[in-house]
């Protein structure tokens, strides 16, 4: 009886608790940020509509109780180029959280579970689904970043031989875009030369640019060409050198994760071959000595 009170009170937090925490006056004056919805992982398409339905109650209340995540989860929305915020990340994030949790509650359920196990496999779940979101949305955000970094010396290089040919930084950045497909570097680059179509200085474009991918590499560029733009020097030769920097610290970013990999292998290597080794080296060992001692 008891566990049919846990079920029922369960369901009725997942299904009538949203309903009553849905204000509707708060639906005014909503803006979603500007994103790639192809982009968009699953799950968030998946809960897009409820989480539009929850965002102004149960999104909101989140994101004043703990602003810094919810600012933090708006920045890499902002990363990954992605049409979401940090409520309704929040909302997601709870929403994952009860059906996981009432995935574990099946455990009630079953004949013969020991005790304590339902209630620490609900937690577990709980916990899982409360994280799944936002780690869905840092390794998006993170693969953005990945790729723009390798996009980025070639992008520099590319510019730079344009400028030495006659052209200056705006028609040499438009030359890149114009390229095909340069993908999420060239994404932004193209979203860089509409700001400055649209009157917004070339300089303000870029850093603001920055801000958004939140890259040292990336911010020490714009410097570059900030400072090129301010003291009226030509920018092209200074670029080339910055390019050949970025393959440096490329390359030295590669060999660091390459002396990692043998420490990263220890795990996998313990967990999975060395149990098979041992098998196949003791096991005969152990059958032969069981038969020696049968027959003795």
């Amino acid at each position: 009886m008891d566990e049919k009170y846990i079920i029922y009170c369960i369901v009725f937090m997942a299904i009538f608790l949203p309903v009553l925490c849905w204000r509707r006056d708060e639906f005014v004056d909503r803006s979603i940020p500007a994103g790639d919805w192809s982009r968009l992982p699953g799950l968030f398409k998946l809960l897009w509509k409820p989480s539009y339905v929850l965002e102004p109650s149960v999104g909101s209340m989140f994101a004043r109780f703990s602003p810094r995540a919810a600012k933090h989860y708006a920045d890499l929305s902002e990363i990954a180029a992605l049409p979401l915020t940090g409520a309704r990340v929040f909302v997601c994030k709870v929403i994952c959280a009860i059906l996981f949790g009432l995935f574990g509650s099946v455990f009630f359920l079953l004949p013969g579970t020991p005790e304590g196990v339902p209630e620490g496999a609900i937690i577990v779940l709980t916990l899982l689904g409360w994280m799944i979101p936002s780690m869905a949305l840092g390794g998006v955000a993170q693969k953005r970043q990945e790729e723009i970094m390798r996009s980025l010396p070639f992008a520099i290089d590319l510019i730079g031989a344009a400028m030495r040919s006659g052209l200056e930084f705006g028609a040499a950045m438009r030359y890149y875009t114009n390229l095909g497909d340069t993908g999420a570097l060239g994404d932004e680059f193209a979203h860089v030369l509409r700001d400055t179509s649209l009157g917004k200085p070339m300089v303000e474009s870029l850093q603001d640019m920055a801000s958004r991918l939140k890259l040292k590499t990336f911010s020490a560029f714009v410097g570059v060409v900030a400072y090129g733009t301010e003291i009226g020097a030509s920018i092209a030769d200074t670029l080339k050198v910055h390019g050949a920097e970025m393959r440096r610290e490329r390359f030295s970013l590669a060999e660091q994760k390459a002396a990692r990999a043998p420490a990263l292998m220890i795990f996998p290597i313990a967990l999975f071959i060395l149990p098979a080794v041992f098998l196949i080296i003791f096991v005969p060992v152990m059958l032969q000595f069981l038969a020696t001692q049968a027959n003795t």
